[in-house]
């Protein structure tokens, strides 16, 4: 059975709590989590540059073919010429590797089952803070500052995300938004109040 450190109101860890098997206690295989990462990171480019076709004039011939000594040149936007396109230069495109929602699951699950063995993943008492401080004070009881924390809610509601946005290191989310992206290289992740019944 897969435990979980309970971190109660004051900010103490004050027991443990049993993690749904389902969730917590995969075998992760780091081969298919590499794979799930990099489509999460996938990426749009927007750098464009213009080649020969694309750069604007040029559509005279600079000078006549012959006795002139130089060089033929049909256009004075060839890329050898000042002003002139650019030779493999970028272009606009998506670089994407599609997961199907049977994988994004088991990436979150991989994800989770990972934490879990290194005893990253913690559960929390539904707690409320009007100042940013007191927030501080209740991670601090357990993480050192600058700690990647991700505290994870069942829902996203502002009176609850204001006190730790301004924390070093600490992320927030929903539960319905958690994915692999967000989970690894995590030095711990806090399921607060209700959000690990998501889970179960």
């Amino acid at each position: 059975m897969t435990e979980a450190g309970l971190i109660s109101k004051t900010g103490e860890i004050s027991g443990k709590v049993s993690l749904p098997e389902n969730y917590f206690s995969a075998k992760a295989n780091p081969k298919f989590m590499n794979e799930a990462l990099k489509a999460y990171l996938a990426k749009s480019f927007t750098l464009s540059v213009k080649t020969k076709s694309e750069v604007r004039g040029g559509g005279k011939k600079p000078f006549r073919q012959k006795g002139t000594g130089n060089a033929r040149a049909g256009s004075n936007r060839s890329p050898i010429w000042r002003g002139g396109g650019v030779i493999f230069g970028p272009s606009p495109r998506t670089v994407s590797n599609y997961l199907t929602r049977k994988k994004k699951k088991l990436a979150l699950v991989q994800a989770l089952s990972f934490l879990a063995s290194q005893n990253k993943i913690f559960a929390a008492e539904e707690v409320s803070f009007e100042k940013t401080k007191q927030a501080a004070e209740w991670v601090g009881k357990n993480f050192k500052r600058g700690q990647k924390i991700l505290i994870v809610l069942d829902k996203a509601e502002k009176g609850k995300i204001l006190p730790f946005r301004n924390l070093p290191g600490v992320e927030i989310v929903s539960a319905d938004a958690l994915n692999i992206r967000l989970l690894l290289y995590r030095d711990a992740v806090i399921f607060m109040g209700k959000s690990l019944e998501k889970f179960s």
